[in-house]
């Protein structure tokens, strides 16, 4: 065999270790796959499951949106909610109150109506006026004192109701145009009497 001093097995000897593998029936590349498999069981014909993982900053970018999500859903419900609830008052001539908003309550007129920029119903000159679906065609863009209409002096955050005629002296008024410039056409208002 080899000498003391560790050196490498001559050639003789190698011959001779790799007869006694020979004679036993083991072969270097079996001994050497029952090495690796360490006796693990080998899965044959199966293919192994591999479970999903995700990345720490994929889940966290995850969590983050479903937040924002939820977040926005439960802001725009609750500006709804308060917008439904909301009457504003407009800034006009000394004399009339005029106020508007969205829900009216004991007036079925406005029940059905939804918009997101116009109000549902407008007090004016003590009667109430409902946003119908038709739009009234104003010129010049809207533009102040170029419009065709008469205008009333009532203003409500750029808005401007507008008269489309006016009425006799025994008449009371029947319809209003509120113009947001700069549009081509107003929102068309007719006077509900069983809203008061």
């Amino acid at each position: 065999m080899s000498d003391a001093t560790g050196s490498r097995p001559s050639i003789a000897e190698r011959a001779e270790t790799r007869e006694r593998m020979d004679r036993s029936g083991r072969d270097r590349y079996s001994s050497l796959v029952r090495a690796l498999q360490a006796g693990r069981e080998v899965p044959i014909g199966r293919t192994r499951e591999t479970r999903l993982e995700w990345h720490p900053v994929a889940w966290q970018i995850t969590k983050l949106a479903l937040v924002l999500a939820a977040a926005y859903i439960v802001a725009v419900n609750a500006y709804g909610w308060w917008r439904e609830r909301q009457v504003d008052t407009w800034a006009g001539p000394v004399g009339m109150t005029v106020q508007s908003g969205q829900l009216l309550d004991g007036c079925p007129a406005v029940a059905g109506i939804e918009h997101e920029t116009l109000p549902t119903w407008v007090r004016y000159d003590g009667e109430v006026y409902v946003l119908t679906n038709a739009l009234w065609a104003i010129k010049s863009r809207s533009r102040p004192n170029e419009t065709g209409l008469i205008e009333t002096g009532y203003t409500l955050a750029g808005m401007r109701i507008l008269l489309i005629d006016t009425p006799a002296a025994d008449a009371a008024l029947r319809r209003l145009v509120i113009a947001r410039p700069p549009a081509y056409a107003g929102g068309y208002y007719v006077a509900h009497p069983e809203c008061a």
